[in-house]
């Protein structure tokens, strides 16, 4: 059985309809052929497709398969699909398969897949409650923190592992007697590079003082421990760090 890349012309039903049937022969040879060299090659076509609807096959091929040399090649897919239900696989297997050579595909694999995931850019803060400085004050605050916690935040571009769209939800000020009290709650929404939501998380904080004029710094404090709050559930949710 001899499998070849098909590449689809943008706009053509056809070819994506043989595109779309090239992956389910991939993924079923992976499973069942045979021969060590077919099953291979099926894993380097789902990789060269991007076939995210592979990603089960080839984490069972990585964990399962007899030959090293298509561990080797389920590994490499699985770092070229990328996404957060790849990093177990790869982790496990970078440290615990029997071959050297399918260690070493497997953590060159999850390096590029997590130095990806690392990267996002930040959205401004639209909308939501707060005035507009006070919503940059979040926004500044939420950059400081998802670099503390492994991520690298950039402008854009088409290399980034995720988009992340923040939002305040909470801004409330109470004054009650000589106490100043700050309440905030913030979310963030992690798209990732198919468009997809990948992560909602929710952070929230209080902070009061006595000291007299010193709202703006309140709400900063307030904010950062919101921003380290959402920070370290994303670190969880899309670096699988924990």
């Amino acid at each position: 059985m001899l499998l070849a890349v098909v590449v689809a012309a943008a706009g053509s039903p056809a070819l994506g309809r043989a595109a779309d049937a090239q992956v389910q022969r991939s993924i079923a040879a992976l499973r069942e052929d045979s021969s060590l060299k077919v099953r291979a090659q099926a894993a380097f076509v789902l990789a060269q497709r991007g076939a995210r609807e592979a990603v089960p096959a080839l984490r069972r091929a990585l964990s399962e398969d007899q030959a090293a040399a298509v561990r080797v090649a389920a590994a490499t897919a699985l770092g070229r699909i990328g996404g957060p239900d790849v990093v177990a696989a790869l982790r496990d297997a970078s440290a615990n398969d029997r071959d050297g050579a399918v260690r070493s595909a497997a953590a060159r694999a999850l390096d590029e897949n997590l130095r990806g995931a690392r990267t996002v850019s930040l959205e401004e803060v639209q909308g939501g409650k707060g005035d507009p400085p006070a919503r940059g004050r979040f926004h500044d605050a939420l950059s400081v923190q998802l670099a503390r916690h492994g991520f690298a935040v950039v402008d854009g571009g088409e290399d980034v592992g995720y988009r992340l769209k923040p939002s305040v939800l909470l801004l409330e000020q109470v004054q009650s007697g000589a106490w100043l009290s700050v309440q905030v709650k913030a979310s963030v929404i992690a798209i990732d590079g198919q468009g997809r939501i990948a992560a909602i998380v929710e952070g929230g904080a209080r902070a009061r003082t006595v000291t007299p004029g010193a709202a703006v710094q309140l709400v900063e404090k307030a904010f950062d421990a919101a921003a380290r709050s959402i920070s370290e559930d994303l670190a969880r949710r899309l670096l699988e760090l924990h």
